[in-house]
């Protein structure tokens, strides 16, 4: 009963924001209103009855194993899409989510997918230029802040938004309490419920192996998943993780970036609102989380990486991690990383943040997490005042 709880709470908690916000707010949230109490459950419903297809079509998906899967976590916005788009190029040996994976995790529907791609491809590939076009129409607004398509790679955090159990929930509706438990979950969420969610997550992994070959690495990049490395480890007991991190001032600006967006353009928020207690809640998180659950790691299972050593020389950072791991290199990954290094270097950022704008000085984010900066060196802040920061993306690529 309780995922039935949660989206009548949901559909309620939009309705409300619909019925007494001011515009734009207002109509920003009737979308999302429409999205779920309109689309989900036709997309549910036919979501059910494929992945009961699956144990008549393809049952052997019950016994696929899952052999040192790699999750990236740590903060948002510390270069987790780079180092997981760059890995997932590798086709031959690792296999991910893309988003549309999230509205599709049957093996039925994958494949169903798969063989229109090969018959549009056979025919002038206009479907995958009719994808192109939703990806624009749809997805334009938040690719600006986050590069992101249907057919790309994306966080599988998302697909647990089929069983109203994903992280997401939170995102978009900050002022719901008891949707605080599916961010929170290894502080917050009861151990019945982590295991419910977990069996699900785990059956969606498993019929992505089943339908890639069976034999890859499953790749998940979800900064999300840090509120679950207790229950994750639980879950997958031969996992390696890449924590990466970032200097406190840069994470706490350009996430409070995202989820300003985020909150402002799903209507979470009115345009002149801010939060940034949830913001400072959120990064402190997920800086403690890996500390906490990740202590007892040796360097075959667990890589703390910094952000810039990620950015400035990709390459050199990723086949570290996968010798750490004695993950393979292939001829094609390797080419890969050669690519990712050049665009890296060429690369200028054009993103820019300031304190001033968030009401913070270089000063107070110290004091919040003195911590942080002494267990990674971070010098203190020698003035206080504005501070600017620049996101390094790569090209393609982001570095969220």
């Amino acid at each position: 009963m309780t995922p039935v709880v949660d989206y009548f709470t949901l559909i309620g908690a939009a309705a409300r924001t619909v019925l007494t916000a001011p515009w734009p707010q207002n109509w920003r949230r009737f979308k999302w209103l429409f999205i779920f109490a309109i689309v989900w459950p036709i997309l549910r419903g036919s979501i059910v009855f494929f992945l009961l297809l699956d144990h008549i079509l393809y049952p052997g998906f019950r016994k696929q194993k899952i052999k040192r899967p790699l999750f990236i976590v740590g903060n948002l916005r510390t270069g987790s899409t780079l180092l997981y788009r760059t890995l997932a190029e590798d086709t031959s040996n690792y296999t991910c989510f893309r988003m549309l994976d999230a509205f599709m995790p049957a093996i039925s529907m994958k494949r169903a997918v798969a063989f229109l791609g090969r018959v549009d491809a056979a025919l002038g590939g206009y479907g995958a230029r009719a994808v192109k076009y939703l990806d624009e129409a749809f997805l334009d607004e938040y690719s600006r802040i986050h590069d992101t398509g249907f057919l790309k790679p994306e966080e599988d955090e998302f697909a647990l938004l089929n069983y109203m159990c994903s992280a997401a929930m939170y995102e978009l509706f900050p002022a719901v309490r008891r949707f605080r438990r599916l961010f929170f979950v290894d502080q917050e969420m009861s151990t019945q419920e982590q295991d419910r969610v977990m069996r699900r997550y785990k059956s969606m992994v498993k019929r992505q192996l089943y339908h890639a070959g069976g034999d890859k690495t499953f790749l998940s990049k979800n900064p999300l998943f840090t509120n679950k490395l207790g229950v994750l480890r639980r879950t997958f007991s031969d996992a390696r993780f890449v924590c990466l991190v970032r200097h406190p001032v840069n994470t706490v600006l350009s996430t409070a970036s995202l989820f300003h967006f985020v909150w402002h353009e799903t209507g979470a928020l009115a345009p002149d609102q801010k939060d940034m207690g949830t913001v400072l809640e959120f990064c402190r998180c997920f800086y403690n989380q890996p500390r906490k659950c990740l202590k007892d790691l040796d360097s075959r299972h667990l890589c703390m990486l910094e952000f810039n050593d990620l950015v400035k020389d990709p390459s050199t950072a990723i086949r570290k991690i996968l010798a750490d791991f004695d993950f393979p290199v292939s001829d094609r990954l390797d080419e890969i990383l050669e690519e990712v290094g050049s665009r890296q270097r060429r690369y200028k950022s054009q993103h820019s943040y300031s304190l001033e704008a968030w009401g913070m000085t270089e000063e107070e984010i110290y004091q919040r997490f003195r911590d942080v900066y002494s267990e990674h060196n971070y010098p203190r802040p020698a003035v206080v005042g504005a501070y600017r920061t620049e996101e390094e993306p790569s090209e393609g690529v982001s570095a969220g």
